[in-house]
């Protein structure tokens, strides 16, 4: 199954809290695609330092929920600890969407509540996927130019 992970840091060395998670995404599967790196004003809770966000498309033969374990562990391991709602963070590691069928329990819902209000992740995954369609058969490229000036989402490394 594909699986569209957020990948975000606002806290240490940001960058390479990115990369030691994808490294950790490759224990779970193979990364299809990998955005570029954009750096965005903090969203929810604003009096913190400025995140850096990606998305990775992960093709994994484990469910849903077995995933999101897979991916709480890995933020422990890295170094996230238990904040307020919304505060800063290490290292965020998010279920977006998947090629399932969607999911909507206490603990996970699928695809994200709050995805298509979020230009930090809406910009990386149309560099991935321009042609992305939302279950709503709402185009990705559409959503953008909705949001376009609503948040501070800028390119900062292509390759990494």
């Amino acid at each position: 199954m594909q699986y569209w992970i957020g990948l975000g840091s606002n806290l240490g060395d940001r960058l390479e809290n990115l990369k030691l998670a994808r490294q950790a995404l490759n224990r779970f599967g193979t990364i299809q695609c990998s955005s570029p790196v954009y750096q965005t004003a903090a969203w929810g809770k604003k009096d913190q330092p400025p995140f850096l966000n990606a998305v990775v498309l992960l093709e994994s033969g484990l469910n849903p929920f077995r995933l999101l374990r897979k991916l709480k562990q890995t933020e422990v391991r890295l170094g996230r600890t238990k904040s307020e709602h919304w505060g800063p963070r290490k290292i965020d590691l998010d279920i977006l969407e998947w090629e399932g069928t969607p999911v909507e329990t206490s603990i996970l819902k699928i695809p994200h509540p709050l995805l298509k209000q979020r230009v930090f992740v809406l910009q990386p995954m149309a560099w991935i996927d321009q042609q992305f369609t939302f279950r709503s058969g709402e185009k990705i490229a559409t959503l953008l130019q909705q949001l376009e000036g609503r948040d501070d989402c800028q390119l900062l490394i292509e390759k990494w």
